[in-house]
């Protein structure tokens, strides 16, 4: 068979593709994982072109890691997919993991949102490296996000340890070049070592060197983790994965991702030193390339985790002294290393006249119904991470508590536990972040004897992350309609007394089921049930429009936080329009106009 390089060919690929086409030449047969910007791309292009692989959505991320687990000590290479906030959830997960006997290599796939304006940026999966002292490798571009795939599987295997290989918002979603071998063919990479593999429980107790600990039912049982990390360590500096760069002797660079680039760009001949594995470091390079140069910089996007780690090693570097950390900088620029580095030259200007507009709801959101209930009828609530949480930005003003995806369920049972005022604070929670975690918040709400009230938004679909399935969806990668669960079902089965479903669009409707419930004297679910308008393309019903000779410009329909809603200036004054090309009939926006302007 033909094979080399005159078979490869050049394609263009972001980094989440590239990622998958990594997992694929890997061997990968396994591939679980939660949704979460900006790495849910990476399980989409898996499912849809590698079908060779197992693919599934899993109901959270620690479960996620746990199939992976699973699956890895069976034999079979796997990857868990997840964003950084979501391997918070999946720490606990990971930390079993880390320090076991690894069989088939298990890589943890976990975006950050280094930078972005409005996301989670101040979150940095690196930190988890150190904690549970497990190797992190950082691609700079989609060539590397596919190179460092493959060999994050052989590190695993090699060094008996769960991998993390760390892509950021730059990387998922910037396009370059990635070389394709077009006669790959895939083949399941499987290797059964070890019979058993426990929690480092176990190793920590041998370690200790307790009588009877050398019994060889217990050291069958024993990974020692610290010497393979350093181990790995010391290979390191053998990798090519890491570069080391020795040019001019007045400035060098240790970087990685994609700040190298913009290193490269801007110091073209400053001594370098590029990781591709950001944990554990090079030891050796670090200190050839301390010796080499003048003064020693480190550039790194997120916290100061490669600096603080390199500092350890007893080398001088300047780092966040330059360039403060959270809240301050989290993602380097070219400009932002001519700031400090090049002061002379030219200044980029930003762009100017960009207008800021807070996150709205699509047009004919359910979840906006919910907000203007609340609002209207002046009932406090916990949010939670859905759609719905744009509803708790200032202009609209509907929730008063909001923290982790999940979460408002149990927040709400506190609040009304803590404060004696009827059980009047409710908890908003989405069908993906029911079946998360939430389920388990109305578990202990019902066995605590709360008499709180839970509205669950049905929309089939996790529609925050791009519209993929929940476990009460009607579609997904392995749907069978007779494995599909019900929310109703599921609640009356654990013991929840008072459930009403209702649709989102009957605002009568909705609300009187939202204040019986409430009101009720015991523990309450009002299901509100809508597709979500962009994942299934509801059919619109005839548009809205504002009557102006009616129209007080009182912008109180402007809270209702319509994305069809728009406030223009014409002729020398403002005027509040019903944008007929986005409106979908629902009718939300007539029922906050008590001038009876807005009309059909």
């Amino acid at each position: 068979m033909q094979t080399g390089i005159e078979l490869a060919t050049m394609q263009m690929m972001n980094g989440n593709e590239a990622v998958a086409r990594g997992a694929f030449e890997a061997g990968v047969k396994i591939a679980s994982g939660f949704p979460g910007t900006p790495s849910t791309e990476v399980m989409d292009y898996t499912h849809h072109k590698y079908p060779d692989i197992y693919c599934e959505w899993s109901t959270n991320e620690k479960v996620a890691l746990e199939v992976a687990i699973g699956a890895s000590f069976a034999g079979y290479r796997s990857m868990a997919i997840m964003k950084t906030v979501g391997l918070h959830v999946a720490a606990d997960a990971l930390g079993g993991a880390a320090g076991s006997q690894v069989n088939g290599g298990l890589v943890l796939v976990v975006g950050d949102d280094v930078g972005r304006i409005a996301g989670d940026d101040y979150n940095d999966c690196r930190h988890y490296g150190n904690m549970f002292n497990i190797p992190v490798l950082e691609p700079g571009d989609s060539q590397e996000a596919r190179d460092l795939m493959v060999k994050a599987f052989e590190i695993s295997e090699e060094y008996s340890t769960p991998v993390i290989l760390k892509i950021t918002s730059v990387i998922c979603k910037t396009t370059s070049k990635v070389v394709v071998d077009e006669s790959f063919t895939y083949e399941v990479k499987c290797r059964e070592k070890y019979p058993v593999s426990f929690s480092k429980v176990i190793m920590t107790t041998i370690m200790t060197k307790a009588k009877g600990s050398d019994h060889p039912k217990l050291t069958k049982c024993f990974c020692d983790f610290p010497a393979q990390m350093k181990r790995l360590a010391q290979d390191s500096n053998d990798f090519a994965i890491n570069k080391l760069e020795l040019n001019d002797k007045k400035i060098g660079i240790i970087t990685a991702g994609t700040p190298y680039y913009y290193v490269k760009e801007v110091l073209p001949e400053a001594s370098v030193l590029k990781l591709g594995l950001v944990h554990p470091l090079p030891e050796k390079q670090i200190k050839e390339l301390a010796e080499h140069v003048e003064k020693l910089y480190v550039i790194e996007d997120g916290h100061d985790v490669m600096e603080k780690n390199i500092k350890d090693l007893g080398v001088s570097v300047i780092g966040k002294e330059l360039w403060p950390k959270f809240p301050e900088m989290m993602r380097f620029t070219p400009d932002v290393i001519e700031e400090k580095l090049l002061p002379d030259a030219p200044k980029r200007t930003p762009q100017e006249g960009v207008p800021f507009r807070l996150p709205v709801a699509c047009a004919g959101c359910s979840h906006t119904f919910i907000s203007r209930v609340l609002k209207k009828n002046k009932i406090k609530a916990a949010a939670d991470v859905t759609c719905g949480l744009i509803g708790c930005f200032p202009h609209m003003e509907s929730y008063s508590l909001q923290k982790c995806m999940g979460s408002s369920i149990a927040l709400a049972h506190g609040y009304n536990k803590a404060k004696d005022e009827g059980n009047k604070f409710v908890a908003m929670i989405g069908d993906g972040g029911f079946w998360a975690t939430g389920i388990n918040g109305l578990m202990n709400l019902v066995f605590n004897d709360s008499q709180s009230t839970v509205i669950v938004v049905d929309n089939s679909c996790l529609a925050m992350t791009g519209g993929q399935n929940v476990a009460s969806s009607e579609f997904g990668f392995n749907y069978k309609p007779e494995n599909k669960l019900d929310i109703a079902k599921v609640c009356e089965a654990i013991g929840v007394k008072d459930i009403v479903t209702v649709d989102a669009y009957d605002f009568e409707e909705l609300e009187s089921s939202i204040l019986n419930a409430v009101n009720a004297k015991t523990n309450s679910v009002v299901i509100v049930k809508k597709p979500c308008v962009t994942k299934f393309k509801l059919p619109k019903a005839t548009p809205y429009y504002i009557d102006q000779d009616e129209c007080t410009k009182c912008r109180k329909c402007i809270g209702v936080g319509c994305l069809a809603i728009e406030s223009k200036g014409q002729n020398g004054s403002t005027e509040i329009v019903i944008n007929q090309d986005i409106c979908t009939g629902c009718g939300l926006c007539s029922t906050a106009c008590k001038f009876d302007a807005i009309k059909n």
